[in-house]
């Protein structure tokens, strides 16, 4: 009886995920929540110095109670954001995937599958997000992995002039720039680097925000600690920062100027912890 059950069971999810991903590809979740596209939020961050920090499945996962490759599951890091994803303060752009719920042509077919395959994510999302916020789009600084044709010269340009002659500093692993050729980074004016625990960052968090506080007020605090880096750039910006959550942009840029195959192989080795 028990394996009986047991092969329904997985008959009934095989057909509830084909009926999910027709639902994804009919448009089903467009309006669920206002998101910027990637072009728009590219737009917005040219024209606005504002914090913000970007939600994908790890913290999705983290939220849920999950473990990640680089963060095991801790409470107090889920509730931080819970509280976060559903922020909405003048000065703070929260960022959320737009092809989780927006459909678009010439991803490439490894990652396609994965947004259509995202029922229990969406679902999540829906339920936790806030209705009342307009979310920019938190795949602009990882778009060369997704598509497979885009105007990535024009993408990476725009990119590069958020970040041109600021003064940076980056808080990270030091993983994340060991195997970099081409640093998106160089069109700052100058760029420090703060290291930090590339696993189970939240662990030391008291220490990473205390070096965050150092930092110099006229300089630009860029993250890049997963789940971490959120909760991060809020407190840094409560407390009257600029800090940017730029996840794996450092990374995209490196591997599109090297042209990197965007095979599942490469695809899923990319976003491997560093």
């Amino acid at each position: 009886m028990k394996k009986f059950l047991k092969k329904i069971k997985n008959v009934l999810k095989r057909i509830y995920r084909k009926y999910e991903r027709a639902q994804y590809r009919n448009r089903k979740y467009v309006n669920c929540y206002r998101v910027l596209s990637p072009e728009e939020t590219i737009e917005y961050l040219q024209n606005n110095t504002v914090c913000f920090c970007r939600f994908g499945d790890g913290e999705i996962a983290i939220m849920r109670g999950e473990s990640i490759a680089f963060q095991q599951s801790d409470s107090a890091l889920a509730e931080r954001l819970k509280e976060i994803i559903k922020t909405n303060e003048p000065g703070l752009r929260i960022g959320i995937n737009y092809m989780y719920f927006n459909p678009v042509d010439s991803v490439n077919p490894y990652t396609q599958k994965f947004f259509e395959a995202m029922a229990m994510q969406r679902r999540f999302m829906i339920k936790n997000c806030n209705k009342d916020v307009e979310y920019i789009d938190a795949s602009v600084t990882q778009l060369y992995q997704i598509f497979m044709e885009y105007d990535f010269d024009t993408h990476f340009k725009k990119m590069q002039h958020i970040f041109e002659g600021r003064d940076i500093t980056v808080i990270c692993g030091r993983g994340v720039i060991q195997n970099i050729k081409y640093n998106a980074l160089d069109v700052c004016h100058s760029v420090e680097y703060i290291f930090a625990p590339s696993k189970d960052a939240f662990s030391q968090y008291s220490d990473i925000l205390a070096k965050a506080m150092g930092i110099k007020e006229d300089r630009i605090i860029c993250v890049i600690l997963g789940p971490t880096a959120k909760v991060l750039v809020y407190d840094l910006f409560k407390k009257g920062r600029i800090a940017w959550d730029i996840g794996h942009y450092l990374k995209d840029y490196d591997a599109y100027m090297k042209k990197n195959p965007r095979t599942e192989t490469e695809i899923v080795q990319f976003y491997r912890p560093d």
